[in-house]
């Protein structure tokens, strides 16, 4: 494959599109280009946004989201941008850093990106735009559905399922073969000792019991 069709957009101009591209580049691709709602780019040019990046579309070998799920807010956009993708059906490979340990049985699905440091170990399920971020740990045969985001540091207990659309924060622990729901926020540091619900959110200074949403 020539150098141009190697070519990767990034959506999202902020400091996390220099950690996508970063990996990108050691997968073999060219990050030269920008797309974002804000007119700034922290890699390449910025090229405005959505529309912009449609007529683009054939410059291009495939579309990376660069987009941090920081927030509630932030995975709602995630969510809607990948939408935005799969109608019109562009691209999006997984990036998976040459630094982390993925074992067998693993397979990231399209979008997905695994970060510095991360271990996933065997057989875990990595969905679609999902984010395990820098050194993150995955335990066997856990589940991480479609655009959830594992922060840093965070452990991810052997048979746990941490659904859609969720946010697991930095240092946060889900003990072995936990579930937690869709659209959940665990906070910087919980550990979580039981089934967390769809929506809940859980906090520190809640002693890691859970809240309404």
């Amino acid at each position: 494959m020539t150098a141009e069709a190697k070519r990767l957009a990034l959506i999202g101009g902020g400091g996390f599109s220099k950690e996508i591209a970063e990996v990108a580049q050691m997968c073999g691709y060219t990050v030269d280009a920008t797309y974002s709602s804000q007119p700034s780019a922290q890699v390449g040019t910025y090229r405005g946004y959505l529309d912009e990046l449609l007529a683009d579309r054939d410059a291009y070998a495939g579309v990376a989201l660069a987009v941090g799920g920081v927030s509630r807010a932030a995975i709602q956009a995630r969510a809607e941008i990948i939408a935005w993708l799969d109608r019109h059906a562009l691209p999006c490979p997984p990036l998976v850093s040459p630094h982390a340990i993925v074992s067998q049985g693993v397979k990231p699905n399209a979008g997905a990106f695994v970060a510095h440091g991360v271990i996933v170990n065997v057989d875990a399920r990595l969905g679609r735009f999902c984010v395990i971020n820098t050194g993150a740990i995955i335990g066997h045969d856990a589940e991480i559905a479609d655009n959830t985001t594992i922060s840093p540091a965070a452990f991810i207990g052997g048979r746990c399922m941490i659904g859609a659309d969720s946010l697991i924060g930095p240092l946060a622990k889900v003990l072995q073969g936990i579930k937690v729901g869709q659209r959940a926020m665990v906070g910087v540091g919980c550990t979580i000792l039981r089934s967390v619900p769809d929506d809940a959110m859980v906090w520190p200074k809640l002693d890691s019991t859970v809240a309404a949403p």
